[in-house]
Protein backbone atom coordinates (compact mmCIF):
# COMPACT_ATOMS: atom_id res chain seq x y z
CA UNK A 1 0.00 0.00 0.00
CA UNK A 2 1.50 3.40 -0.96
CA UNK A 3 1.48 6.33 1.43
CA UNK A 4 -1.34 8.39 0.03
CA UNK A 5 -1.21 12.15 0.44
CA UNK A 6 -4.78 13.45 0.69
CA UNK A 7 -3.85 17.10 0.94
CA UNK A 8 -4.86 19.63 -1.67
CA UNK A 9 -1.73 18.89 -3.74
CA UNK A 10 -2.91 15.30 -4.46
CA UNK A 11 0.63 13.92 -4.64
CA UNK A 12 2.04 10.62 -3.34
CA UNK A 13 4.92 9.86 -1.04
CA UNK A 14 7.35 7.17 -2.11
CA UNK A 15 6.46 4.08 -0.04
CA UNK A 16 10.18 3.53 0.55
CA UNK A 17 10.59 6.97 2.15
CA UNK A 18 12.54 6.67 5.40
CA UNK A 19 10.66 7.42 8.60
CA UNK A 20 12.65 10.58 9.41
CA UNK A 21 11.61 12.18 6.13
CA UNK A 22 8.07 10.92 6.61
CA UNK A 23 7.68 12.64 9.98
CA UNK A 24 9.20 15.82 8.53
CA UNK A 25 6.77 15.63 5.60
CA UNK A 26 3.79 15.28 7.93
CA UNK A 27 4.83 18.32 9.99
CA UNK A 28 5.72 20.43 6.93
CA UNK A 29 2.45 19.68 5.14
CA UNK A 30 0.40 20.40 8.25
CA UNK A 31 2.09 23.75 8.80
CA UNK A 32 1.82 24.62 5.10
CA UNK A 33 -1.95 24.09 5.29
CA UNK A 34 -2.26 26.25 8.40
CA UNK A 35 -3.17 23.40 10.76
CA UNK A 36 -3.46 23.89 14.51
CA UNK A 37 -3.20 20.17 15.34
CA UNK A 38 -1.89 16.93 13.83
CA UNK A 39 -3.58 13.61 14.72
CA UNK A 40 -1.64 10.39 14.03
CA UNK A 41 -4.13 7.58 14.60
CA UNK A 42 -3.35 3.85 14.17
CA UNK A 43 -6.30 1.82 12.91
CA UNK A 44 -6.93 -1.85 12.20
CA UNK A 45 -5.52 -1.79 8.65
CA UNK A 46 -3.65 1.52 8.30
CA UNK A 47 -2.33 4.61 10.00
CA UNK A 48 -4.40 7.75 9.44
CA UNK A 49 -2.92 11.25 9.70
CA UNK A 50 -5.47 14.02 10.13
CA UNK A 51 -4.98 17.75 10.60
CA UNK A 52 -7.25 20.38 12.10
CA UNK A 53 -7.52 23.45 9.90
CA UNK A 54 -9.72 26.37 10.99
CA UNK A 55 -11.22 24.14 13.65
CA UNK A 56 -12.18 21.31 11.26
CA UNK A 57 -10.41 17.93 11.00
CA UNK A 58 -9.52 16.47 7.61
CA UNK A 59 -7.49 13.45 6.47
CA UNK A 60 -3.98 14.31 5.23
CA UNK A 61 -2.24 10.93 4.81
CA UNK A 62 -3.06 7.22 4.83
CA UNK A 63 0.06 5.23 5.77
CA UNK A 64 0.72 1.45 5.76
CA UNK A 65 0.19 -0.04 9.20
CA UNK A 66 3.64 -1.66 9.27
CA UNK A 67 5.22 1.81 9.51
CA UNK A 68 3.28 2.65 12.68
CA UNK A 69 5.80 1.56 15.30
CA UNK A 70 8.84 3.17 13.64
CA UNK A 71 6.95 6.43 13.00
CA UNK A 72 5.77 6.71 16.62
CA UNK A 73 9.26 5.82 17.84
CA UNK A 74 10.75 8.59 15.70
CA UNK A 75 8.40 11.14 17.26
CA UNK A 76 9.31 9.89 20.76
CA UNK A 77 13.02 10.24 20.00
CA UNK A 78 12.51 13.78 18.69
CA UNK A 79 10.58 14.68 21.84
CA UNK A 80 12.99 12.85 24.17
CA UNK A 81 10.22 10.60 25.49
CA UNK A 82 10.59 7.03 26.74
CA UNK A 83 10.78 4.51 23.89
CA UNK A 84 10.98 1.43 26.13
CA UNK A 85 8.39 -0.52 28.06
CA UNK A 86 4.66 -0.87 27.57
CA UNK A 87 2.70 1.94 25.87
CA UNK A 88 1.63 4.61 28.34
CA UNK A 89 0.50 8.23 28.26
CA UNK A 90 3.39 10.66 27.68
CA UNK A 91 3.73 14.36 26.95
CA UNK A 92 6.54 16.53 25.65
CA UNK A 93 7.44 19.35 23.30
CA UNK A 94 9.89 20.20 20.54
CA UNK A 95 10.83 23.29 18.57
CA UNK A 96 11.26 23.22 14.79
CA UNK A 97 12.16 25.89 12.25
CA UNK A 98 10.31 25.92 8.94
CA UNK A 99 10.86 28.65 6.34
CA UNK A 100 12.46 30.94 8.96
CA UNK A 101 9.49 30.46 11.30
CA UNK A 102 9.99 29.12 14.83
CA UNK A 103 7.28 26.55 15.57
CA UNK A 104 6.68 24.88 18.93
CA UNK A 105 5.03 21.45 18.86
CA UNK A 106 3.32 20.13 21.99
CA UNK A 107 3.22 16.33 21.83
CA UNK A 108 0.69 14.08 23.55
CA UNK A 109 0.88 10.27 23.20
CA UNK A 110 -1.87 7.98 24.43
CA UNK A 111 -2.31 4.19 24.00
CA UNK A 112 -5.37 2.92 22.10
CA UNK A 113 -6.37 -0.60 21.01
CA UNK A 114 -4.37 -0.49 17.75
CA UNK A 115 -1.22 1.17 19.09
CA UNK A 116 -0.39 4.68 20.26
CA UNK A 117 -2.20 7.81 19.14
CA UNK A 118 -0.14 10.99 18.78
CA UNK A 119 -1.59 14.48 18.81
CA UNK A 120 0.70 17.40 18.02
CA UNK A 121 -0.49 20.91 18.88
CA UNK A 122 1.19 23.44 16.57
CA UNK A 123 2.11 26.59 18.47
CA UNK A 124 3.56 29.34 16.34
CA UNK A 125 6.13 31.59 17.95
CA UNK A 126 4.54 34.36 19.99
CA UNK A 127 7.02 36.78 18.40
CA UNK A 128 4.53 36.80 15.52
CA UNK A 129 2.20 38.83 17.74
CA UNK A 130 4.06 42.07 18.40
CA UNK A 131 0.89 43.96 19.35
CA UNK A 132 -2.35 42.91 21.01
CA UNK A 133 -4.16 44.08 17.87
CA UNK A 134 -2.43 41.18 16.07
CA UNK A 135 -4.39 38.84 18.38
CA UNK A 136 -7.69 40.44 17.38
CA UNK A 137 -8.08 42.97 20.20
CA UNK A 138 -9.54 46.30 19.13
CA UNK A 139 -7.42 49.43 19.64
CA UNK A 140 -9.46 50.35 22.73
CA UNK A 141 -9.22 46.82 24.17
CA UNK A 142 -5.47 46.69 23.52
CA UNK A 143 -4.94 50.01 25.31
CA UNK A 144 -6.99 48.75 28.26
CA UNK A 145 -4.92 45.54 28.46
CA UNK A 146 -1.62 47.43 28.12
CA UNK A 147 -2.63 49.69 30.97
CA UNK A 148 -3.27 46.76 33.30
CA UNK A 149 -0.34 44.44 32.54
CA UNK A 150 2.24 47.08 33.42
CA UNK A 151 0.87 47.54 36.93
CA UNK A 152 3.03 45.88 39.62
CA UNK A 153 0.28 43.63 40.97
CA UNK A 154 -3.23 42.34 40.29
CA UNK A 155 -5.07 39.43 38.70
CA UNK A 156 -5.83 39.13 34.98
CA UNK A 157 -8.05 36.23 33.90
CA UNK A 158 -8.64 34.82 30.41
CA UNK A 159 -11.53 32.51 29.55
CA UNK A 160 -12.79 30.78 26.43
CA UNK A 161 -13.29 27.32 24.91
CA UNK A 162 -10.57 24.71 24.44
CA UNK A 163 -8.48 25.70 21.41
CA UNK A 164 -9.72 29.29 21.64
CA UNK A 165 -6.27 30.88 21.87
CA UNK A 166 -6.16 31.54 25.63
CA UNK A 167 -2.57 30.35 26.01
CA UNK A 168 -1.46 32.50 23.07
CA UNK A 169 -2.92 35.55 24.77
CA UNK A 170 -1.21 34.76 28.07
CA UNK A 171 2.16 34.06 26.44
CA UNK A 172 1.89 37.28 24.43
CA UNK A 173 1.45 39.16 27.71
CA UNK A 174 4.44 37.32 29.18
CA UNK A 175 6.48 38.16 26.11
CA UNK A 176 5.76 41.87 26.55
CA UNK A 177 6.73 41.69 30.23
CA UNK A 178 9.84 39.55 29.69
CA UNK A 179 12.74 41.86 30.49
CA UNK A 180 15.85 41.62 32.70
CA UNK A 181 14.31 43.76 35.46
CA UNK A 182 11.47 41.28 36.11
CA UNK A 183 11.32 37.73 37.47
CA UNK A 184 8.73 35.68 35.53
CA UNK A 185 7.54 32.15 36.33
CA UNK A 186 4.87 29.83 34.96
CA UNK A 187 2.96 26.83 36.27
CA UNK A 188 1.72 24.82 33.29
CA UNK A 189 0.05 21.52 32.48
CA UNK A 190 1.82 20.83 30.19
CA UNK A 191 4.56 23.36 29.39
CA UNK A 192 3.59 24.59 25.93
CA UNK A 193 5.98 27.23 24.59
CA UNK A 194 9.48 27.44 25.99
CA UNK A 195 10.60 31.00 26.68
CA UNK A 196 14.05 32.34 27.44
CA UNK A 197 14.52 34.00 30.85
CA UNK A 198 11.21 32.60 32.17
CA UNK A 199 11.21 29.89 34.86
CA UNK A 200 8.65 27.41 33.57
CA UNK A 201 7.34 24.51 35.66
CA UNK A 202 5.42 21.38 34.64
CA UNK A 203 2.63 20.50 37.07
CA UNK A 204 3.04 16.96 38.49
CA UNK A 205 0.33 15.91 40.98
CA UNK A 206 2.08 12.55 41.52
CA UNK A 207 4.82 14.33 43.48
CA UNK A 208 2.45 16.84 45.06
CA UNK A 209 3.15 19.65 42.59
CA UNK A 210 -0.28 21.07 41.79
CA UNK A 211 -1.28 24.55 40.64
CA UNK A 212 -2.12 25.43 44.24
CA UNK A 213 1.07 24.05 45.83
CA UNK A 214 3.20 25.49 43.02
CA UNK A 215 1.70 28.92 43.58
CA UNK A 216 2.30 28.62 47.31
CA UNK A 217 6.01 27.90 46.85
CA UNK A 218 6.52 30.42 44.05
CA UNK A 219 5.53 33.21 46.42
CA UNK A 220 8.85 32.52 48.19
CA UNK A 221 10.85 32.71 44.96
CA UNK A 222 11.06 36.52 44.63
CA UNK A 223 8.67 36.63 41.69
CA UNK A 224 7.20 39.63 39.84
CA UNK A 225 4.87 37.86 37.38
CA UNK A 226 3.24 34.44 37.74
CA UNK A 227 1.32 32.69 34.97
CA UNK A 228 -1.00 29.88 36.09
CA UNK A 229 -2.17 27.46 33.40
CA UNK A 230 -5.67 27.18 34.86
CA UNK A 231 -7.59 28.04 38.01
CA UNK A 232 -9.62 24.88 38.58
CA UNK A 233 -10.52 24.95 42.27
CA UNK A 234 -11.10 27.31 45.21
CA UNK A 235 -7.66 26.61 46.72
CA UNK A 236 -5.82 27.72 43.57
CA UNK A 237 -8.15 30.71 43.19
CA UNK A 238 -7.53 31.85 46.77
CA UNK A 239 -3.75 31.58 46.51
CA UNK A 240 -3.73 33.37 43.13
CA UNK A 241 -5.78 36.19 44.63
CA UNK A 242 -3.53 36.42 47.70
CA UNK A 243 -0.51 36.64 45.39
CA UNK A 244 -2.19 39.36 43.33
CA UNK A 245 -2.90 41.33 46.51
CA UNK A 246 0.61 41.07 47.92
CA UNK A 247 2.81 42.31 45.10
CA UNK A 248 2.65 39.93 42.12
CA UNK A 249 0.97 40.26 38.75
CA UNK A 250 -0.91 36.98 38.24
CA UNK A 251 -2.10 35.78 34.84
CA UNK A 252 -4.38 32.75 34.56
CA UNK A 253 -7.11 31.01 32.61
CA UNK A 254 -10.41 29.93 34.12
CA UNK A 255 -13.45 28.19 32.68
CA UNK A 256 -16.54 30.37 32.12
CA UNK A 257 -18.83 31.27 29.23
CA UNK A 258 -18.23 35.02 29.25
CA UNK A 259 -16.14 37.75 30.85
CA UNK A 260 -18.86 38.55 33.39
CA UNK A 261 -19.33 34.81 33.94
CA UNK A 262 -15.78 34.66 35.35
CA UNK A 263 -16.80 36.85 38.27
CA UNK A 264 -19.84 34.67 38.93
CA UNK A 265 -17.60 31.59 38.73
CA UNK A 266 -15.25 32.97 41.38
CA UNK A 267 -18.18 33.82 43.66
CA UNK A 268 -19.54 30.31 43.06
CA UNK A 269 -16.20 28.88 44.22
CA UNK A 270 -16.79 30.57 47.55
CA UNK A 271 -14.24 33.35 47.04
CA UNK A 272 -15.12 36.30 49.27
CA UNK A 273 -16.29 39.38 47.33
CA UNK A 274 -13.77 41.66 49.05
CA UNK A 275 -10.92 39.42 47.82
CA UNK A 276 -12.16 39.52 44.22
CA UNK A 277 -12.58 43.31 44.39
CA UNK A 278 -9.08 43.76 45.81
CA UNK A 279 -7.28 41.52 43.29
CA UNK A 280 -9.15 41.27 39.99
CA UNK A 281 -8.24 43.97 37.47
CA UNK A 282 -9.40 42.70 34.07
CA UNK A 283 -11.12 39.71 32.43
CA UNK A 284 -11.13 38.78 28.75
CA UNK A 285 -13.31 36.16 27.11
CA UNK A 286 -12.24 35.06 23.65
CA UNK A 287 -13.17 32.95 20.63
CA UNK A 288 -11.48 32.17 17.31
CA UNK A 289 -13.55 33.14 14.26
CA UNK A 290 -13.24 31.57 10.80
CA UNK A 291 -12.60 34.23 8.15
CA UNK A 292 -14.63 34.23 4.93
CA UNK A 293 -12.56 33.72 1.79
CA UNK A 294 -12.65 37.15 0.05
CA UNK A 295 -12.39 35.55 -3.41
CA UNK A 296 -15.57 33.45 -3.23
CA UNK A 297 -17.51 35.57 -0.74
CA UNK A 298 -21.08 36.16 -1.88
CA UNK A 299 -24.03 38.00 -0.39
CA UNK A 300 -26.61 35.71 1.18
CA UNK A 301 -30.15 36.09 2.53
CA UNK A 302 -30.54 34.21 5.84
CA UNK A 303 -33.93 32.76 6.85
CA UNK A 304 -36.13 35.06 8.93
CA UNK A 305 -35.97 32.61 11.84
CA UNK A 306 -32.16 33.03 11.98
CA UNK A 307 -32.40 36.82 11.80
CA UNK A 308 -34.94 36.86 14.62
CA UNK A 309 -32.79 34.55 16.75
CA UNK A 310 -29.84 36.93 16.44
CA UNK A 311 -31.97 40.03 16.87
CA UNK A 312 -31.16 41.33 13.39
CA UNK A 313 -33.60 43.31 11.25
CA UNK A 314 -34.79 41.99 7.89
CA UNK A 315 -32.75 43.32 4.99
CA UNK A 316 -29.40 43.30 6.80
CA UNK A 317 -26.70 42.03 4.42
CA UNK A 318 -24.55 39.00 5.24
CA UNK A 319 -21.97 37.00 3.30
CA UNK A 320 -20.94 33.35 2.86
CA UNK A 321 -17.95 31.78 1.14
CA UNK A 322 -18.67 28.39 -0.42
CA UNK A 323 -15.13 27.54 -1.51
CA UNK A 324 -12.93 28.19 -4.55
CA UNK A 325 -9.45 27.47 -5.91
CA UNK A 326 -7.97 30.31 -3.88
CA UNK A 327 -9.08 28.84 -0.53
CA UNK A 328 -8.75 25.18 -1.54
CA UNK A 329 -12.53 24.74 -1.51
CA UNK A 330 -12.70 25.49 2.23
CA UNK A 331 -14.52 28.81 2.10
CA UNK A 332 -12.32 30.13 4.91
CA UNK A 333 -8.80 31.59 4.94
CA UNK A 334 -7.73 31.38 8.55
CA UNK A 335 -8.99 32.53 11.93
CA UNK A 336 -8.71 35.61 14.11
CA UNK A 337 -9.46 36.35 17.74
CA UNK A 338 -12.62 38.03 18.99
CA UNK A 339 -12.42 39.36 22.55
CA UNK A 340 -14.88 40.56 25.15
CA UNK A 341 -12.89 42.63 27.66
CA UNK A 342 -14.27 43.58 31.07
CA UNK A 343 -12.42 46.11 33.21
CA UNK A 344 -13.22 45.87 36.91
CA UNK A 345 -14.42 49.42 37.50
CA UNK A 346 -15.78 50.93 40.71
CA UNK A 347 -19.35 50.11 39.66
CA UNK A 348 -18.39 46.52 38.86
CA UNK A 349 -16.76 46.28 42.29
CA UNK A 350 -20.02 47.44 43.86
CA UNK A 351 -21.88 44.78 41.88
CA UNK A 352 -19.48 42.12 43.18
CA UNK A 353 -20.00 43.27 46.77
CA UNK A 354 -23.76 43.06 46.23
CA UNK A 355 -23.38 39.57 44.67
CA UNK A 356 -25.27 40.68 41.57
CA UNK A 357 -26.23 38.28 38.82
CA UNK A 358 -24.21 37.87 35.64
CA UNK A 359 -26.84 39.75 33.63
CA UNK A 360 -26.63 42.74 35.99
CA UNK A 361 -22.83 42.79 35.75
CA UNK A 362 -23.12 42.66 31.95
CA UNK A 363 -25.61 45.55 32.03
CA UNK A 364 -23.19 47.70 34.04
CA UNK A 365 -20.18 46.77 31.91
CA UNK A 366 -22.08 47.51 28.71
CA UNK A 367 -23.16 50.91 30.03
CA UNK A 368 -19.45 51.62 30.62
CA UNK A 369 -18.56 50.77 27.04
CA UNK A 370 -17.79 47.06 27.04
CA UNK A 371 -18.51 45.45 23.65
CA UNK A 372 -20.33 42.11 24.12
CA UNK A 373 -19.27 39.03 22.20
CA UNK A 374 -22.63 38.85 20.40
CA UNK A 375 -22.40 42.48 19.26
CA UNK A 376 -18.80 42.07 18.06
CA UNK A 377 -19.46 38.94 16.01
CA UNK A 378 -22.59 40.46 14.45
CA UNK A 379 -20.57 43.50 13.44
CA UNK A 380 -17.93 41.24 11.86
CA UNK A 381 -20.69 39.34 10.04
CA UNK A 382 -22.27 42.52 8.69
CA UNK A 383 -18.82 43.61 7.48
CA UNK A 384 -18.55 40.30 5.64
CA UNK A 385 -15.46 39.14 7.54
CA UNK A 386 -17.31 36.09 8.88
CA UNK A 387 -20.59 34.38 7.99
CA UNK A 388 -23.77 34.78 10.03
CA UNK A 389 -23.59 31.06 10.84
CA UNK A 390 -20.12 31.61 12.29
CA UNK A 391 -21.41 34.56 14.29
CA UNK A 392 -24.19 32.38 15.71
CA UNK A 393 -21.68 29.68 16.69
CA UNK A 394 -19.44 32.18 18.46
CA UNK A 395 -22.30 33.94 20.26
CA UNK A 396 -23.65 30.74 21.86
Amino acid sequence: MPIKDLSSTQTYINPDTDVINLVNRIINNAIKEGASDIHIEPGKDKLIVRIRVNGILKVLFEIPKDLTKSLISRIKVMTELDTTGAPRPQEGSIKVQIADRDIDLRISIFPIIYGECVVMRILESINKYENFEDLGFSVEQAEMLEGVIHKPFGLILVTGPVGGGKSTTLFSILNKLNEPTKSLVTLEDPVERKMDHVRQTQINPEVGLTFASGLHFQLRQDVNVIMVGEIRDPETANIAIQAAMTGQLVLATIHANSAAGVIVRLLGMGIEPYLIVSALKLVTSQRLARINCPHCRRETVPPLSVLHKMGVSQGTKFFNSNGCDKCGGKGVVGRFGIHEVLRVSDRIKEAIYENYSESKIVEIAKSEGMALMKDIVLQRAEEGTISLEEAMRLAE
